[in-house]
């Protein structure tokens, strides 16, 4: 059987994203950056921005003024790829998030 690739197009969401304008900070090892994140839920997000990366990677997110959030890459689309919180945001936090109280 063949396997075709997750993207964005065909990644199956379990709930539904936000729209969610942000520069955050990546770190993937000893790799950092700032990126752009677009739209996030309370299990995942859309980013902007990294360098490459590939389906499977982990990483952290510092978003605000929340410690660093655990991540996996689940699609990648050139320089834009989601991911999957390997913690789902509370919906304390998610809600403080996307009404900007954070």
């Amino acid at each position: 059987m063949i396997e075709r690739p997750i993207t964005q197009a065909n990644a199956v969401r379990r709930t539904d994203r936000k729209p969610f304008a942000a520069t955050v900070q990546f770190r993937a090892g000893n790799r950092r950056a700032d990126v752009r994140v677009s739209d996030i839920s309370a299990l995942g997000a859309r980013i902007a921005g990294v360098f490459l990366v590939r389906e499977g990677d982990h990483f952290f997110l510092k978003i605000g003024h929340l410690g660093p959030i655990e991540a996996r890459v689940i699609w990648v689309n050139d320089f834009d790829f989601g991911c999957e919180f390997l913690q789902p945001l509370s919906e304390v936090v998610y809600d403080a998030l996307t009404n900007e109280r954070i």
